[in-house]
C-alpha cells in the first residue's frame, strides 16, 4: 500500500466482514490442504485484529448461507471467538442478502467510509440479485464513490463459473454508477491490501 493510500485507512472507518458458511466451504483445496472454512477463519481472525485498530466503534461480522446473521460492533477478541465457531453447513449462498445487510449497517451508522470484505468460495445463489443490489447502492451514494466499497476475497480454487461472475462484477457491473468492487484471492492479500484494493482497484 502506498503512503498516500495508507492515509485513507483512518480511525473511524467502518469495516464489515461477511463470511460465507455454505457447505462448499468444507472443500479442502487451500494451502496446506486446509478446508476453505478453516483457511478463511484463520485469515479473518488476523484481519479482525487489524481492523480493530481503525474501526473504533467495533467490527461488524455478517455470516451468510441460507440465512444472514449479523453480529455488530465486536471487539477483535469477540469477533475472533465467533469466527472460530463458524461451520460450513448451509445449503445456499445469499451473497446479495449479505451485501444488502452491510449497506443497511452503513446507512444506520452514518459513516463517512465503509469497506465490506466478502470472503466467499463460490457463485452466489442469485447472481442477478448481487448485480442489482450493488448497482442500486452505487446510485445511492451521497458522499462520493469511496463511501461504500466492497472487496471480494475468494477462498479456494475458483471454478469457471465463479471466475466469470467475478470478472463481470469487477469490470462490467451492469447498471452501476461507480465501480465500488474489487476482487482478489484471499491467500494473496493482507488486510491493508484488501482495504486499499476496495477503494482503488
Amino acid at each position: 500500500m502506498s503512503e498516500a493510500n495508507q492515509l485513507e485507512l483512518n480511525k473511524g472507518d467502518n469495516i464489515i466482514f461477511a463470511a460465507d458458511v455454505s457447505r462448499s466451504m468444507g472443500t479442502k483445496d487451500c494451502p496446506g490442504n486446509m478446508a476453505r472454512i478453516d483457511y478463511m477463519k484463520e485469515g479473518l481472525r488476523t484481519f479482525a485484529t487489524e481492523a480493530a485498530k481503525y474501526d473504533t466503534d467495533g467490527i461488524d461480522l455478517i455470516t451468510f448461507g441460507v440465512d444472514i446473521t449479523v453480529k455488530p460492533k465486536l471487539t477483535a477478541e469477540a469477533a475472533g471467538e465467533i469466527i472460530t465457531s463458524l461451520a460450513a453447513n448451509e445449503g445456499a449462498t445469499d451473497t446479495a442478502g449479505a451485501i444488502s445487510k452491510a449497506w443497511s449497517l452503513h446507512k444506520q451508522g452514518g459513516y463517512e467510509q465503509t469497506v465490506l470484505m466478502v470472503a466467499t468460495d463460490g457463485e452466489p445463489s442469485d447472481e442477478s440479485a448481487v448485480f442489482k443490489t450493488i448497482a442500486e447502492i452505487t446510485h445511492n451514494l451521497t458522499k462520493g464513490e469511496h463511501e461504500f466499497a466492497i472487496s471480494f476475497l475468494t477462498v479456494g480454487v475458483r471454478s469457471p463459473g465463479l471466475q466469470a461472475f467475478l470478472t463481470k462484477l469487477d469490470d462490467a457491473l451492469p447498471g452501476a454508477k461507480y465501480d465500488i468492487v474489487d476482487v482478489k484471492e484471499f491467500d494473496k492479500v493482507n488486510f491493508a491490501q484488501a482495504f486499499d484494493g476496495a477503494l482503488h482497484d
